[in-house]
């Protein structure tokens, strides 16, 4: 999971910078005329002006109805006509640029780049914009994808585990009780009573990985229907149970103490010597509370209202406690060999 999480962030990053920049092209000397042209006509007119809206044109025109609408749109833009206007002499020549581009080949670059949009200039050059997300917004989609990726990978994992104890809990009832106890277990699973069940306990060994070439469990469908033929189901156990190393199973995997209590089964802590009884409920996948996001801030709010000095003080007195019983064992094992000693004298 941390190696996960350790390559996930920088690989979003990465991403997210490669998605944030602008994106430039190779444009030509008459591309560059075209974005400078446009650029001026949306400076002078506004936005939404284009040259075939400077002549009142549709952009279907054709070259008789462009010629048309630029004698006059001349006349009427005619620096001799509009002396009260500072730049007119600039808008006339940029009118003649117009029409050069819409009467030659240039036409169909430029009907391009009205339908999929002109670049704007940044800095030294023309880019088409991109959406630039702020730094929240990456940051918030950087959580939100690494949970995703976190509950995703718990999901698999879960499901994983669930299926090894599943698996050793099988194989220790089987070598407790014989097997045949499959056909015990579906059949109060199909709601006859529970005596049938091995009673008393067994204590077994077996390999913690459990006996993965067992015959499959049949399914609910297969039982109820009464297909199973469980004759065939106990001599193929039977042959993987007595004989597991030819089946596969096992070899190599450290062998383990079950505790088996009719269906339940338990597994020796050889650290503490306590039994822990093994539920596949146990391995359920990660829920949202328990993400990385929801610690985080449960352990900066611990860590400014003393929560967590309440979990160290737990720990330190369970410390406190087994030092206590390490030298209460320490100094009776002296006592003893001193008593020991006298004695012999």
């Amino acid at each position: 999971m941390k190696l996960s999480r350790f390559i996930l962030i920088p690989t979003l990053l990465i991403l997210t910078l490669l998605l944030t920049t602008t994106s430039a092209a190779n444009w030509d000397k008459d591309d560059h005329e075209i974005f400078e042209l446009q650029s001026a006509l949306e400076s002078t007119y506004g936005k939404s002006t284009n040259f075939y809206s400077l002549l009142d044109i549709p952009t279907s025109s054709s070259s008789a109805v462009i010629k048309r609408a630029y004698r006059k749109k001349s006349l009427e833009l005619h620096p001799d006509k509009n002396p009260n206007i500072p730049d007119a002499q600039q808008r006339f020549e940029r009118l003649g640029l117009v029409y050069k581009i819409l009467r030659d080949e240039r036409k169909d670059r430029y009907d391009h780049f009205l339908k999929s949009g002109f670049p704007k200039w940044r800095r030294n050059g023309y880019f088409y914009e991109r959406y630039r997300p702020g730094l929240g917004s990456v940051l918030v989609g950087i959580v939100l994808v690494s949970v995703a990726v976190e509950m995703g990978i718990s999901r698999l994992t879960s499901g994983q585990e669930r299926s090894k104890i599943e698996r050793l809990k099988m194989g220790a009832r089987l070598v407790a009780w014989g097997p045949r106890y499959q056909e015990v277990l579906a059949s109060v699973g199909q709601g006859e009573a529970e005596s049938k069940l091995a009673k008393g306990e067994r204590k077994v060994r077996v390999p913690i990985t459990g006996f993965p070439s067992l015959p499959a469990y049949p399914s609910q469908a297969e039982i109820r229907s009464g297909k199973v033929d469980w004759d065939k189901q106990e001599s193929l156990t039977r042959a993987v149970l007595t004989n597991p190393s030819t089946a596969n199973d096992g070899s190599g995997a450290p062998i383990v103490d079950c505790l088996v209590s009719g269906a339940d089964v338990s597994l020796l802590d050889k650290f503490s010597g306590e039994w822990i009884r093994l539920d596949e409920n146990d391995a359920a996948p990660s829920k949202i509370g328990q993400t990385w996001p929801v610690r985080l801030v449960q352990a900066v709010v611990n860590r400014f209202t003393g929560g967590h000095e309440d979990v160290l003080g737990e720990v330190e007195d369970d410390l406190e406690e087994k030092v206590e019983v390490v030298k209460e064992k320490v100094a009776g094992g002296k006592s003893g060999k001193v008593g020991k000693g006298k004695k012999n004298k």
